[in-house]
């Protein structure tokens, strides 16, 4: 399941664990170490899913799970409680107030990701809110939203290179000719040199890319390719 999680603990150690574990499962990982921190990201890009720590630094995870789950824009997302508790007490309180399941830790990043996907296939049982990714080594891109990450940051792209990373990762690693690539132009000023335009947005997509700018491979006299 291809899907967006936020993390919210105040263990910097556990967030890099997770973040590693659920990035290799395909999922787009976002972290934060506080409840402020939190609703900031739910604001900026809500998630699919929550992995929610009860023992926060500045509110508790059971009175931010009745703040998100009161919001009309937020009561629909799924949250599972992350614990070190285990007392009946923890269990009753957090599910009455709205979260989906919970998870006492520690815990194995197997059977979390098991737990999650259950999660999901109750919340959306046709996938239908769960938004379309294409995925090729750290970059994650939403073709819906036109939204593209590398490591789970946002990275800003212009409609031309957003349309030729897409079509790059849809080629599966198939070289695209700078003329197939052209065709994912959207400025009819550029088609009287498009095979130029496309080498210059290139070099503007491999900068934006930073980390994954070698994801971009050049094939010497036939075009470009994804390394995949």
């Amino acid at each position: 399941m291809n899907a967006k999680v936020l993390i919210v603990d105040d263990q910097k150690d556990l967030l890099e664990l997770l973040n590693m574990s659920l990035s290799g499962e395909g999922y787009i990982v976002r972290t934060a170490q506080n409840a402020a921190e939190a609703n900031s990201a739910m604001k900026l890009d809500k998630p699919d899913i929550v992995l929610l720590d009860i023992l926060l630094p500045d509110v508790s995870g059971i009175r931010l799970t009745t703040q998100w789950k009161n919001d009309a824009q937020t009561a629909h997302i799924p949250i599972i409680l992350l614990t070190a508790k285990d007392s009946e007490t923890d269990i009753i309180v957090g599910l009455s107030v709205g979260a989906d399941d919970y998870i006492t830790k520690p815990f194995s990043s197997k059977v979390l990701v098991a737990r999650m996907e259950a999660v999901l296939r109750r919340a959306y049982p046709e996938g239908q809110n769960v938004k379309q990714v294409l995925a090729a080594g750290p970059i994650r891109i939403f073709p819906s939203g036109r939204q593209a990450f590398v490591e789970g940051q946002p990275v800003q792209l212009t409609g031309a290179e957003f349309n030729i990373l897409q079509a790059l990762i849809q080629a599966g690693g198939a070289i695209l000719s700078r003329s197939d690539l052209s065709k994912y132009l959207q400025d009819p000023s550029e088609n009287g040199n498009s095979e130029r335009v496309v080498d210059v947005h290139i070099a503007a997509l491999r900068r934006k890319l930073g980390k994954a700018r070698n994801f971009v491979k050049t094939v010497h006299g036939q075009g470009y390719r994804a390394a995949i």
